[in-house]
């Protein structure tokens, strides 16, 4: 318990846990069966029920982050990188508005941008200075396993319809927000949504080690996600509608 509220700017070296080591592994695993089982029950629910489920989960993500932030005043370490001005941050607010407005652009944001980052998140955290047995680092598995919760939920439920052809609206607003994000980032030397520098022992670095800049590899991750994601759906149901046939 000594270092359960410490943060990452004040823990000690050689505290925190590696990359798919058990402890990662533990909670991946865990984040995993919580998903795929409340997925499962809401699918067995009346839509009226899982979507109050759907609301109480974005409102508790919503209630955790104001939480940490609390947290983080109340101890005098509150930095402005604890902003929810992130990718996941932001989807914070994406999600909670999206269980309310039910808009088929905004569902579309979340499956194509909230869903995948906080996958990315949990599989490669850039908390991993701090031990799995801290307040900040159990904080982001809850946090982030909520944030991929909630879409996987409404897919399974029949309330989010994943549409290719949304796919240039959401990447419009992903282009639109970097640009006050990189004056913020460049104003007070924040690096949200990795702009500056990348997460240590994402993808991320290969691109920053081989063509000198990080930058590069965001189109190409996102290109080679969103094809996976809009892609292998496809080809399953023609290839179930073939073997119907």
């Amino acid at each position: 318990m000594q270092y359960f509220w410490s943060t990452k700017e004040n823990i000690p070296e050689d505290m925190g846990f590696s990359l798919y080591h058990m402890p990662h592994l533990l909670w991946l695993g865990t984040v995993i069966a919580a998903v795929v089982a409340m997925a499962f029950l809401c699918r067995q629910l009346k839509q009226k029920n899982a979507r109050r489920i759907c609301i109480g989960i974005a409102w508790t993500m919503l209630g955790l982050e104001i939480g940490k932030d609390l947290v983080l005043w109340i101890m005098g370490e509150f930095q402005l990188a604890y902003l929810p001005l992130d990718l996941c941050g932001l989807s914070i607010f994406l999600e909670l508005t999206a269980v309310y407005v039910k808009h088929p652009l905004l569902l579309e944001c979340v499956y194509s941008l909230s869903l995948p980052g906080a996958c990315l998140a949990l599989l490669f955290p850039n908390w991993i200075s701090l031990p799995f047995w801290n307040f900040f680092s159990l904080h982001a598995v809850l946090l982030h396993g909520l944030l991929v919760m909630l879409p996987v939920i409404l897919l399974s439920t029949g309330q989010l319809h994943p549409n290719w052809k949304r796919i240039p609206f959401c990447f419009f607003c992903i282009f639109l927000a970097c640009i006050p994000i990189s004056v913020f980032n460049h104003h007070f030397g924040t690096n949200f949504f990795f702009l500056e520098r990348p997460s240590v022992g994402s993808p991320l670095e290969w691109f920053a080690a081989v063509f000198g800049s990080h930058i590069v590899g965001m189109p190409i991750l996102m290109a080679i996600i969103w094809t996976g994601m809009y892609g292998i759906p496809i080809w399953i149901s023609h290839r179930f509608t073939q073997n119907k046939s």
